[in-house]
């Protein structure tokens, strides 16, 4: 025989015992998680993963490569924001692996304090059909790359390109950056010392890098293609002085810059970044040490020529990028990094 069906009083009576004990279930759900995270940043930003865009002047520190995931601690972020500098890495679209260990590379930096620093990769337009589909998808998914209007060169005018871009970019923006600077793939910049260094220099005619030739009259000398930085008004004025578009000189496009920095009368507030910006150097090379080339030290600015995989590798392990790896069941962490490795 078939049952009968409930009848509905006895239906809304087992509903209203229901109602108490999904309550209860909650907040015994609620005083758990209190009592395990007291100390937890809880909201739904956080869950949701909504965020806030790093130029934001109340944000919290950041120097990001695009992707922004970068180690950091939580007193960092809250604190205000002193310092902006938008660093472009001046690279070719087909530089795909050298962009990947960059990235890498800056997201374990930690933050450095009160300050953003946006990288972005720089390059001309891509003129073959494998780049504009496998750029498209680092676009979508890093949003770190900056696509020029011009055909890729070497001392063809690519570094007023990009100087003259940037503040156009940015134009109808409310703030902008305090510096805009220029490097190398093969130049590895330690964010939080570059931003110790700027935070105290003016904001107008700022010339900073590392001063080549080395030891000569500032008459004579340049900043290093391996990265320097200008102040915000500097780049707005490249970008206004048309002419200098055609005043390659038919020389190298670093010391042309400084040539219109004289001519324009921008020339004043230089900073030479010796030794604290250098060349690699170990002892495994055929070269000798000098005032531009020099072993790896540990209040470095910028290592230059970091021209293949080993040169990166020893010169991150020098400065602890790895220090972060935890123990895990996937992995041995003494049998994968103390091998039998070379030592700075």
């Amino acid at each position: 025989m078939t049952e009968p069906p409930p009848s509905p009083s006895f239906a809304r009576a087992r509903s209203f015992r229901t109602i108490p004990l999904l309550v209860i279930s909650f907040l015994l759900l609620a005083i758990i998680y209190l009592v395990v995270f007291p100390n937890s940043d809880f909201n739904l930003q956080d869950v949701y993963g909504f965020g806030s865009s790093s130029c934001s002047k109340d944000d919290a520190t950041t120097a990001s490569s695009g992707s922004g995931k970068l180690a950091s601690d939580d007193a960092a972020k809250r604190q205000p924001v002193d310092l902006r500098v938008f660093l472009g890495v001046l690279t070719r679209p087909d530089t795909y692996e050298r962009r990947a260990l960059l990235r890498l590379a800056y997201s374990l930096q930690p933050r450095p304090t009160r300050t953003v620093i946006d990288v972005r990769f720089v390059f001309c337009n891509l003129d073959k059909e494998e780049d504009r589909v496998l750029v498209a998808m680092e676009i979508i998914a890093h949003g770190d790359v900056v696509v020029l209007n011009c055909t890729e060169n070497m001392d063809g005018g690519k570094t007023y390109d990009y100087f003259s871009t940037v503040p156009r970019l940015f134009a109808d923006d409310d703030e902008t950056y305090d510096f805009v600077g220029k490097t190398d793939d093969d130049t590895y910049y330690r964010l939080a010392a570059l931003a110790d260094t700027l935070r105290d220099k003016p904001r107008e005619n700022v010339y900073h890098g590392f001063l080549n030739p080395c030891h000569q009259s500032l008459a004579w000398q340049y900043m290093s293609g391996m990265g320097y930085i200008v102040s915000w008004d500097v780049a707005a004025w490249i970008a206004s002085t048309e002419e200098l578009s055609g005043d390659g000189g038919g020389g190298w496009e670093d010391k042309v810059f400084a040539g219109w920095l004289r001519k324009g009368g921008r020339f004043k507030n230089v900073y030479g970044e010796e030794p604290r910006m250098y060349d690699y150097w170990d002892r495994e090379m055929n070269a000798e040490v000098n005032c531009f080339r020099h072993e790896l030290m540990a209040d470095t600015v910028a290592v230059h020529k970091l021209k293949d995989r080993l040169k990166w590798a020893r010169t991150l392990s020098f400065f602890n990028a790895t220090q972060g790896i935890k123990p895990s069941k996937m992995y041995d962490v003494d049998r994968l990094l103390n091998s039998d490795m070379y030592h700075v």
